[in-house]
């Protein structure tokens, strides 16, 4: 067999744009509008400094107690107000709490604390400690919010 050697020039167009450059080939197009993560970078970190006053976080307490959020109403009504804001500043396509499924998360304001948290690079770890409510002892999970 012969081993045919070709050069990598090709001689058609080979991407979809209308772009010419020398070889003849068409230059591929690029995005000039900046994402939502670029331009609303003070609109996000308000929401988040928002968020961390009504959970209790701070520079010397980054943990949670996720029964604690799970019935905390005032930041579950404050999540819930600040929906129509999340969608402005947020690409929120593939978040749980916006999907139509009750399997995804559709409505869990817990889910949409996490996902926002997650998004401005926070990593949120569990660990399970023994914690006393109404004289009951029982085993809960417990939120590290960790800023990468």
């Amino acid at each position: 067999m012969y081993k045919i050697e070709e050069d990598n020039n090709s001689l058609g167009n080979t991407s979809n744009s209308d772009n010419v450059n020398e070889n003849n080939k068409r230059e591929k197009r690029t995005r000039n509008r900046p994402s939502k993560a670029e331009r609303y970078i003070q609109e996000r970190e308000g929401i988040i400094e928002e968020l961390n006053i009504l959970i209790g976080l701070n520079k010397n307490k980054n943990n949670v107690i996720l029964y604690e959020l799970e019935h905390n109403e005032e930041l579950k009504l404050k999540l819930r107000e600040l929906v129509p804001e999340i969608k402005k500043y947020y690409r929120t396509c593939s978040w749980g709490y916006f999907s139509k499924e009750e399997k995804k998360g559709m409505d869990n304001e817990i889910g949409l604390l996490k996902a926002l948290y997650k998004n401005e690079g926070y990593n949120i770890l569990t660990k399970r400690k023994t914690c006393e409510y109404d004289g009951i002892k029982k085993l809960q999970t417990e939120l590290y919010f960790i800023k990468e």
